[in-house]
C-alpha cells in the first residue's frame, strides 16, 4: 500500500462513555493522552488529513490534541466529504496505541471511495480490498492503558529515568 496521508480515527459514542470518564483515547499514558501519542505517531508517517469521529461531549478536548485543520465531528455528511478520495485512508476502528511490534490485526486502509460506500450500506470493518495494517495495539480498557504504561517504563533507558 502507498504511503497513506489520511486517516479515520473512532471514539465510542457519547452515550457510552460513563459519567465521569472519557474515551479510551484521551486516557494517559505517561502523562499524556493515547490520541497525542497516536497524533504523534501518524504525523511522522505522513498522515496530512485526520478525521476523528467523535461526539460533542468531548470533541473540544480532541480539536485541542489533534493537528490543526484535523477534522472532529460525528456528522455523517462530514465524514462522506472526507472520504471523498480514491486515495487509502487509514481506520482506526476503535481506540488503539501505536507499537511498532504489534501485529496486524484490526486497523486497515482502504480507498476512501469504497470506505464511504460500504459505509453507507452497513457502518462495519467488512471493506473489500482493505488492507491490514500492522503497529497499532488495541486498547481495551483501562487495564490495557495500565499494561501499555508498565511495558514503556520498563523500557525506558537508565539516562532517561535521571
Amino acid at each position: 500500500m502507498s504511503r497513506l496521508k489520511q486517516a479515520v480515527m473512532m471514539f465510542e459514542e457519547d452515550a457510552a462513555v460513563p459519567a465521569g470518564s472519557k474515551p479510551l483515547m484521551l486516557e494517559t499514558v505517561l502523562s499524556r493522552p493515547i490520541l497525542s501519542w497516536v497524533c504523534d505517531r501518524l504525523r511522522s508517517e505522513g498522515v496530512q488529513r485526520l478525521f476523528a469521529v467523535c461526539g460533542p461531549r468531548f470533541a473540544e478536548e480532541v480539536r485541542g490534541l489533534v493537528p490543526l485543520g484535523a477534522v472532529v465531528s460525528e456528522q455523517w455528511e462530514d465524514l462522506e466529504a472526507f472520504l471523498d478520495t480514491e486515495e487509502p485512508v487509514l481506520v482506526l476502528p476503535r481506540a488503539a496505541f501505536p507499537m511498532e511490534e504489534a501485529g496486524a490485526g484490526f486497523v486497515y486502509a482502504a480507498p476512501g471511495r469504497e470506505l464511504r460506500e460500504s459505509w453507507r450500506v452497513k457502518m462495519s470493518n467488512n471493506i473489500q480490498g482493505a488492507e491490514l495494517v500492522p503497529g497499532w495495539l488495541p486498547v481495551y480498557g483501562p487495564e490495557t492503558v495500565a499494561e501499555i504504561e508498565a511495558l514503556l517504563r520498563k523500557r525506558e533507558t537508565p539516562a532517561e529515568k535521571k
